[in-house]
């Protein structure tokens, strides 16, 4: 049992059995009703839904393991903090500014 499957797909099912997909290059994933969709990422950012325990199983495996999500947050609230220490000095920049030109 692989750690990061575990991670991205949730826990093995009990019956899960380990399919050779990539000796089988016609193979169809067939969606799963009892598995909730999960989104993957791959190293370039690039999206895929997988909707079979199976199919994020061969996902995980082939290297869409990453977490973008947690990294865009980041950003965003990097961006925020700027944002208002930015606009604040903006702000107390066009204060003063004003007072200074009343003061003539």
């Amino acid at each position: 049992m692989n750690k990061d499957v575990i991670q991205f797909c949730g826990e093995y099912p009990k019956d899960f059995v380990s399919i050779n997909i990539a000796s089988s290059p016609d193979f169809v994933f067939k969606p799963d009703s009892s598995f909730s969709s999960v989104k993957l990422h791959d190293i370039d950012g690039n999206t895929v839904f997988v909707n079979s325990f199976i199919e994020c199983e061969h996902y995980v495996m082939g290297g869409w393991n990453y977490n973008y999500s947690e990294i865009n947050n980041f950003s965003y609230t990097e961006l925020s903090v700027i944002l208002i220490v930015a606009m604040s000095i903006h702000f107390l920049f066009n204060k003063n500014k004003k007072q200074k030109t009343k003061n003539l």
